[in-house]
This record gives structure tokens, sequence and C-alpha cells, in this order.
């Protein structure tokens, strides 16, 4: 039996803050963002595919004071990020 699953990627688009998103972000968190991620963007707490120009790897989403990854911080290097399938090999589907 062959179980395929299409991966889709999302990719990661970065821009600058208007003065209005600094001024809003700096009266909440006390600090300006570097940049602000305009994109479809994961859900608090879901794992996931990140892809960078050194490979693939999983992390874990978070969102608190802005968007963190788990493991990595933050999202710099990060080219687009995508679902984990949904059957891993080994794996029983109940």
């Amino acid at each position: 039996m062959t179980y395929e699953e299409k991966i889709i990627w999302h990719e990661v688009i970065k821009r600058p803050p208007t003065e209005e998103e600094k001024e809003e972000h700096l009266e909440a968190f006390d600090c300006e963002p570097e940049y602000i991620l305009d994109c479809e963007m994961p859900d608090d707490e879901q794992e996931i595919l990140i892809a960078t120009k050194w490979g693939v790897d999983t992390d874990v989403c978070g969102i608190d004071e802005g968007y963190y990854l788990e493991n990595r911080g933050d999202w710099d290097d990060v080219i687009a990020w995508a679902e984990i399938p949904k059957y891993k090999a080994g794996e029983q589907n109940e």
C-alpha cells in the first residue's frame, strides 16, 4: 500500500513595520519590531516543518509578543513553513 500526502509550503514574507506598527508594538511590548511577518502563519503551539537555506527541520510555532519558534527563536532565516504530514512512517492510523 502506498500513501502519499502533499506538503504545502507557505513562503515566509517579511516587510518593514510601518510607523504606526512600530508605535503600537513599542507601547504594548516596550520594543520595536525588526520586521512584520506578512503571510499565512501557523497556529500557536503547532508543530511545523521549516525550510531554511541549510535544509528542512521541525519546530513548534509560538505566539507571545509576536511569532517565535521554540527551538530557533526567531523566523530570521526561515524561507517557508508547512504543516507536519498527518501520516508518519511506522505509526498506525486510528
